[in-house]
């Protein structure tokens, strides 16, 4: 039978807590009665080195119980103060038994070698936790370091090394305990300053060695300026600095210290910057106390403090610089990318198509697009779980690509949709490398897509939607196939061409009836919504070639009248179509051409270059059904009209509501400023036009002043409406 092997009982845990607990109450309350009691000279000395030892065994002890895999920092750091309370009892000697006053003494030496291992146990603790912020750990403990120096150097090492009442070796000594110090403080602020678990060892081995420092500093000081006060008082610090290290390697969260922390990056917090801000402002502090004291300003060390803290201070700048940039491109690259296949998402494929189509132009070379559906995918999700649905999702995403090519592109375009950009194919090509796709998929699952080709001077948006249309078709057609989409022949296009044909509706001049020009709206053969036609036009690819059509439809009607303007329609997508300007009339003299807003928020600032280019051609330009669309005012700021078109659900029903009137009274102030004309569209009532007049529009149209007619209206006025 194996018999198992058992960790540590909650029984045993909560004994050796107790246990710790007790033996660092202990050493507190060893420290407090040394402080408190009066002790003779003799007894205080060895009380003192009874605490030390204790102390630094309790830490040996506990080192040794937890068997750490990386124990050589706990080892060193233990170590160094062991040589500190050997140098403690030479010292001891020294001074009690032999009663030697000698610099540098024996003891002098044992604390120097204390100070090496002590830093170099601590340094093998800080290089543990160097994973996670290295280089920003490294800036920060260098800038504390020679921020802390400046003073030290100024105010304990320059002294100690010019005493003249001092040998050559007696300077070194002295000068080397604040090197030492400062050693401890860089290792110390090193480890501190880098990113890892805030433990109750780390808070224990923190404080003891800031408690040390203390102590080591005051003593230093009062060395050199001669105002030493051999007191308990100095010793508490040297005595708590020996409980709180054996009360670090006592403690089982020790084990956890000298590990790597998780990867995790983060701005510093509030304390970290308190403590840098601190030290970069020591230089400054040194020179006013040199300064106030009237004492010798040692300029060198002072200036070249500042110099190196400054150039840290840029190198950390830089190196935070460096991460906020890489945070950047990391974002920026989630923000294109599918989480769940890695995939780009439709946002690339956006960008991505627009290039593409732009490239092909510049190429002479063909483009092909494709529209992948999986096959009863909700069906496998329902049968196989969600997990699996999207282990599907990355494996086929994973097959596809590493058959693409560089240049072509798979980008998730819509839960189990897939798109595919296929530079330099044509519908032949295109489709045969998507049905070897479509034999690539994982699980024994299958596809249905489309497949279409851009056709140059059309919208990007066409070819998705013909591809999308053969996607269906594939799908009604049984799925697991790949369709071709039809191209939209000319004969299409021609066919719908023979079957437009041209009104217009007169518009008139509000105040005397007379009739100024005609907008010139276009009727097909076959009933329905005239904008749902042009949208049908634009999805196939030819609706650009359709309005350019409509407006040369209008220009050339017969007998046209020499002294009215032309009002016509233009939308947004056909201005960005090169085939429109090449179908469009050379010259547009008396044209007015109306920029039709869509539901879709338009940018108009983008389409300054083509606004410019019916000017160019004579055109006057109108932003028509104000009102009505995402753009509003923008447009009016933009695209500055020589009309602007009130929509007819504005004007509708403003003899009545004065809020209407207040609006429509405010864009004619906007126009009038702008040196515009307003008209309004949809009038057919009386009293509507008696209200429009007295707000101060000049132009109107709609049922009241005449219905849309083959031929032109008659240039008088009709009779007034009644007031």
């Amino acid at each position: 039978m194996t018999r198992l092997q058992a960790g540590p009982s909650d029984a045993d845990t909560t004994s050796m807590s107790r246990a710790r607990h007790a033996a660092v109450g202990a050493l507190l309350l060893a420290v407090a009665a040394y402080v408190v009691l009066p002790l003779g000279e003799g007894v205080r000395g060895w009380a003192y080195e009874a605490i030390g030892v204790t102390a630094v065994a309790l830490g040996g002890w506990g080192v040794r119980q937890q068997r750490l895999p990386r124990r050589r920092g706990w080892l060193l750091v233990l170590s160094g103060f062991a040589l500190w309370v050997v140098g403690d009892l030479v010292w001891d000697v020294e001074q009690l038994v032999l009663h030697l006053d000698l610099l540098p003494a024996p003891s002098d030496a044992v604390y120097i070698a204390g100070y090496v291992l002590l830093g170099a146990g601590v340094l093998v603790l800080a290089r543990a936790r160097r994973e996670s912020g290295h280089r920003m750990a490294l800036l920060d403990a260098a800038i504390v370091t020679v921020g802390v120096a400046v003073p030290t150097a100024v105010f304990l090492i320059v002294p100690a090394a010019s005493d003249s009442t001092l040998t050559l070796a007696g300077q070194v000594t002295t000068s080397a305990y604040p090197l030492g110090d400062l050693f401890v403080l860089a290792v110390l602020a090193r480890l501190a300053l880098t990113p890892g678990a805030s433990t109750p060892a780390f808070r224990w081995l923190v404080a003891g060695l800031l408690s040390t420092l203390v102590a080591d500093i005051a003593y230093q000081v009062g060395t050199i300026t001669g105002r030493f006060d051999d007191s308990v008082w100095m010793d508490l610090g040297w005595l708590l600095g020996y409980v709180a290290i054996g009360a670090a390697a006592l403690h089982p969260s020790m084990r956890t210290l000298a590990e790597p922390p998780p990867d995790r990056a983060g701005a510093p917090s509030s304390r970290q910057l308190a403590v840098l801000t601190a030290a970069s402002v020591l230089p400054g502090v040194t020179l006013l106390i040199e300064g106030f004291t009237g004492r010798t300003i040692a300029w060198g060390v002072i200036g070249a403090g500042i110099v190196v803290l400054a150039g840290l201070v840029l190198a950390r700048m830089g190196t935070l610089l460096d991460q906020v940039q890489v945070q950047a491109v990391q974002l920026a690259a989630l923000a294109r990318v599918d989480s769940l296949t890695g995939a780009p998402n439709r946002r690339t494929w956006d960008h991505e198509l627009s290039r593409a189509c732009a490239q092909a132009l510049d190429r002479a070379e063909p483009l092909a697009l494709a529209i992948i559906d999986l096959d009863h995918f909700k069906r496998y999700n329902d049968a196989h779980g969600h997990q699996e649905g999207d282990r599907l999702l990355r494996g086929a995403v994973a097959a596809w690509s590493a058959e693409l090519g560089e240049r072509q592109m798979l980008a998730r375009y819509g839960g189990e949709e897939f798109a595919v950009l296929l530079p330099g194919h044509d519908l032949v090509s295109g489709r045969e490398l998507v049905d070897a796709l479509r034999r690539l998929t994982p699980g024994g699952q299958t596809f249905s897509a489309g497949v279409a080709a851009w056709e140059p001077g059309t919208e990007p948006a066409s070819a998705v939607a013909a591809a999308d249309a053969a996607l269906y078709r594939a799908k009604r057609s049984g799925r697991d196939r790949v369709e071709v989409a039809d191209r939209p022949t000319a004969d299409i296009a021609t066919a719908v061409m023979r079957g437009m044909r041209i009104v217009v509706q007169p518009i008139r001049d509000a105040a005397t009836g007379r009739v100024v020009g005609h907008e010139a709206l276009t009727r097909f053969a076959e009933p329905g919504d005239v904008r749902e036609r042009f949208a049908e036009a634009h999805a196939l690819g030819f609706g650009d070639l359709l309005e350019a059509h409509a407006i040369r439809s209008a220009v050339a009607l017969p007998q046209r009248p020499v002294d009215q303007l032309l009002f016509v329609n233009v939308s947004t997508d056909a201005l960005t179509s090169e085939r429109f300007w090449d179908a469009l009339p050379e010259r547009l003299d008396g044209v007015v051409v109306e920029l039709v807003e869509d539901a879709r928020a338009v940018d108009w600032s983008a389409h300054s270059g083509h606004l410019d280019r019916l000017r160019a051609r004579g055109a006057r330009l109108a932003v028509d059904d104000l009102g009505a669309g995402a753009g509003e005012l923008a447009r009016l700021l933009v695209v500055r009209p020589d009309v602007v078109k009130l929509d007819r659900h504005v004007t509708r029903g403003c003899a009545d509501d004065d809020l209407r009137a207040d609006l429509i009274a405010m864009i004619v102030g906007l126009a009038d400023a702008s040196g515009a004309q307003v008209c309004a569209e949809g009038v057919e009532a009386p009293a509507d036009l008696e209200r429009l007049q007295a707000v101060g529009v000049q132009l109107a149209q709609g049922f009241l002043l005449g219905h849309p007619e083959p031929t032109w209206a008659a240039p008088q006025p009709d009779p007034a409406p009644s007031r």
